[in-house]
């Protein structure tokens, strides 16, 4: 897998007692999943996949404890908490707001972080140096260069949920690529304590293609959002491939798999207890998956350039038949 490396260039703070970990016969691993997203289970899936590669698969060497606080904000504090008490040699933090709440606990336990939005700059990572892991940073520009041949993107719309952090980084950054390209931005801020399909329904009539972020507040409606759009012959740009096997019609994500057996592969290197965290630059995943929904293709009779179409991976969504690539 072919990964980028970063290091930051601010000035390192004081090292907090970080060791390496001392070598044992069973490891105490904690795994802290933030949300039950398709994309954050298959990070988990990878990254067992990969400590049982490298020798560490759970019950021989490893006793590794999974929380999946399903976007429980408490769950994810007090499971957090529980861990640093418990003193587990190695906590994996799955997705952003896991690796936040494991900040906010120890200093000297080393933490992984498997798909980290801004991990380089977010200032709740200043100060540790128990940290690396996997970036999982937007591939916007990615996504709009491949829709833009095969969609109309003169009037693009973003549904978004200005109470997320990682949608409102994404709006800025479409702002920019938008200026750039010549696009013009119809921006819907969708407000979770209101009715879903109203604030959709403002999108119609505006635009030519929807581009959706990964939030939890819009996922729980894609959908609602899918047939809306749909009915008016609006192709979607979903941000992960998740949503293009629930009905948008193109990603272009990182493989989710792949980041998290990357991050399993960290984690190895860490237990065998020649490196601490600061020794393995915290990388960014660059080989993304290109993902098409065939079925949307066809009832919106999208035209697909043909080496855009043997470069991706189609997904046959048709009735009753389960995806395959």
């Amino acid at each position: 897998m072919a990964v980028i490396l970063y290091q930051s260039s601010s000035p390192e703070p004081v090292n907090e007692n970080v060791i390496p970990i001392a070598s044992k016969d069973v490891y105490s691993i904690g795994i802290l999943q933030s949300d039950d997203l398709a994309e954050q289970n298959k990070m988990t899936e990878g990254v067992l996949a990969a400590l049982e590669a490298e020798g560490y698969s759970k019950g021989s060497r490893a006793k590794i404890d999974i929380v999946q606080a399903k976007g429980n904000d408490k769950k994810l504090e007090a499971s957090a908490k529980k861990f640093a008490r418990d003193r587990k040699d190695l906590i994996i933090a799955i997705g952003t707001d896991s690796a936040k709440a494991a900040a906010k606990v120890t200093k000297n336990i080393p933490v992984v972080g498997v798909g980290v939005m801004n991990f380089k700059k977010d200032k709740d990572f200043e100060g540790h140096h128990n940290f690396t892991g996997i970036m999982d940073t937007p591939a916007i520009l990615s996504q709009i260069r491949m829709a833009g041949r095969c969609m109309s993107l003169e009037k693009l719309g973003i549904l978004y949920n200005p109470g997320d952090a990682a949608a409102s980084l994404q709006v800025e950054i479409l702002r920019d690529v938008a200026a750039r390209k010549g696009i013009h931005l119809y921006e819907v801020a969708y407000q979770p304590d209101k009715m879903a399909a109203p604030q959709i329904q403002k999108l119609v009539g505006y635009i030519t293609a929807l581009y959706v972020p990964e939030d939890t507040e819009l996922l729980s409606h894609f959908d609602e959002i899918v047939k809306i759009m749909t009915d008016a012959g609006i192709p979607i740009i979903g941000e992960q491939a998740e949503m293009v096997r629930r009905g948008a019609v193109i990603s272009v994500s990182p493989s989710y798999y792949r980041m998290g057996f990357a991050g399993g592969r960290i984690a190895a290197k860490l237990l065998k207890g020649d490196m601490i965290p600061e020794n393995i630059p915290i990388m960014r995943q660059q080989d993304p998956d290109i993902v098409i929904n065939m079925k949307q293709v066809n009832r919106l009779n999208i035209p697909l350039p043909g080496d855009l179409w043997q470069r991706s991976r189609k997904l046959y969504l048709y009735d009753g038949q389960p995806a395959r690539p």
